[in-house]
């Protein structure tokens, strides 16, 4: 929350220097959001308040956004093409009821296409906040509507041995087969978690992309297997966020360290070099999850960014979000996600 204050007071401090289709040009950038649950209140942290998701709806309708696919940005990712600027997808996980019940009719009324990552054990149990393959078929019968593979179980998939990994995704695409005649091939890790072993572990399955659950525009230089996401729940929905994640855009950057994203050193030094054409690093600020200030940027040269900081992250899901002032006040964000998997006993 400490880096949204900070984003959203630089930004309307700034946003009237610039008009908004000053420098609008075909970019390497896109915006993909990702939700779970509509009005139900019971969950704050995976739900959406219906008033606030009508707000996001209200916001994406307006003309400056590109709404489309995921699957439009995964082949403009994959092959190289430019999307207009402020390209979003909207994506949605598990498969609860209310999805079906709330989410769905209010997409659907405002023409907007969005992803279902479904997880199918859920869904075969007949849980009582989850819909029926009925609903699902119904959904999947919608030309708006994509469904996403989410694994069988829902289980953090860092946790399982290698045969239990292929043994949740085979499980899987059988009752994608059985109950919907096709096995997707979009993927998204459930809870967001993967490491580069997961992704060699699914490779065998020939998905075309797969999904986290990290604060970061997608562009053509990250992992098409690791692709980042913007979550929204009660607490972090609010319109000026939101509006401000949907105006963002992929800070192009290379030569990324570390390398892993579960860490082997813990805590890590990060870096990575920014595209020549980027001006401006030393207003780079960065954020690490597990501190209440800024970590230390070193530039090195001209294009060369490294972070250090003495903490380590703490256990579990962790992220490091490193973001700056564009020319047209539209905010270059990197973000990279971290893992940090408890000591084996």
């Amino acid at each position: 929350m400490r880096l949204f204050l900070i984003l959203v007071g630089l930004w309307v401090s700034c946003i009237s220097f610039f008009p908004a289709s000053a420098f609008a040009e075909d970019e390497d950038s896109a915006i993909i959001i990702m939700y779970h649950r509509f009005g139900e209140e019971k969950y704050p942290a995976t739900n959406i308040q219906l008033d606030q998701f009508d707000l996001h709806i209200a916001e994406l309708l307006k003309d400056q956004y590109n709404i489309v696919s995921l699957k439009v940005i995964v082949d403009a990712l994959k092959n190289g093409k430019k999307l207009p600027e402020r390209t979003v997808a909207i994506t949605i996980d598990d498969g609860f009821l209310s999805i079906y019940k709330e989410a769905w009719p209010r997409l659907k009324k405002a023409d907007l296409p969005f992803t279902l990552f479904l997880s199918t054990d859920p869904i075969n149990d007949q849980l009582e906040d989850y819909m029926t393959w009925d609903q699902v078929r119904e959904m999947a019968n919608d030309p708006l509507v994509d469904i996403g593979h989410h694994g069988h179980s829902h289980d953090h998939l860092l946790d399982l041995s290698d045969v239990e990994v292929a043994t949740d995704i085979t499980l899987a695409n059988q009752t994608y087969q059985n109950e919907l005649g096709f096995i997707p091939d979009l993927f998204a890790y459930p809870f967001g978690e993967f490491s580069e072993k997961l992704i060699d572990l699914i490779s065998p399955f020939n998905f075309t992309a797969a999904f986290g659950q990290y604060s970061s525009p997608a562009n053509s230089n990250r992992n098409i297997m690791a692709l980042p996401r913007f979550a929204f729940n009660e607490a972090y929905s609010d319109t000026d966020r939101f509006k401000l994640i949907l105006n963002a855009r992929a800070l192009p950057v290379k030569d990324i360290l570390p390398r892993l994203s579960v860490l082997e050193n813990n805590p890590p030094v990060v870096g990575f070099t920014v595209n020549e054409e980027i001006n401006g690093l030393n207003n780079l600020s960065c954020f690490p999850s597990h501190m209440d200030e800024p970590a230390t940027v070193n530039l090195i040269g001209d294009t060369r960014v490294e972070i250090r900081f003495d903490i380590p992250f703490p256990e579990g899901r962790q992220r490091i979000n490193c973001t700056m002032l564009g020319p047209d006040t539209r905010w270059y964000w990197f973000g990279m996600p971290f893992f940090i998997m408890a000591p084996t006993p």
